[in-house]
């Protein structure tokens, strides 16, 4: 089992209350609580499963952008960008995230194949999308 996951039941039944049992025990939702102490953000990532989209959309932006990446992983990160903006939600958070400038800018790119990803990111985004297509 992952240790994220063991720490996350342990947590869990520290902080657990069992009022079947314990005739004192409240049921006023105004009652003090145990804190979330205790409980880490590998395990919080564990239960959630991973980083989100918007963050996956901030890392490939970034690794795109490095002049210290790779051409094949600037490709493949453009591949992943592409894939999350597939879905509306995460092409229209592409103007909250800030990312529509330097994904725009990429079209001015030496690299023929970074100016095709980069178009290609763009139909992806707008494409049935009204919200985008006003930007």
């Amino acid at each position: 089992m992952n240790p994220g996951m063991n720490q996350l039941l342990k947590w869990s039944i520290e902080n657990s209350e069992n009022p079947h049992n314990d005739l004192t025990a409240t049921t006023d939702p105004k009652a003090e609580r145990p804190s979330g102490h205790g409980l880490n953000e590998e395990a919080i990532r564990s239960l959630m499963g991973g980083p989100s989209d918007a963050d996956l959309m901030k890392s490939s932006m970034a690794a795109i952008q490095s002049p210290d990446i790779s051409l094949d992983n600037k490709l493949v990160a453009f591949d992943n960008f592409e894939q999350l903006i597939e879905t509306v939600d995460n092409a229209n958070n592409l103007e909250n995230l800030a990312l529509w400038t330097p994904l725009v800018a990429e079209l001015s790119s030496a690299e023929a194949g970074i100016r095709r990803m980069a178009a290609w990111c763009i139909g992806t985004a707008v494409q049935n999308n009204i919200k985008t297509q006003e930007r």
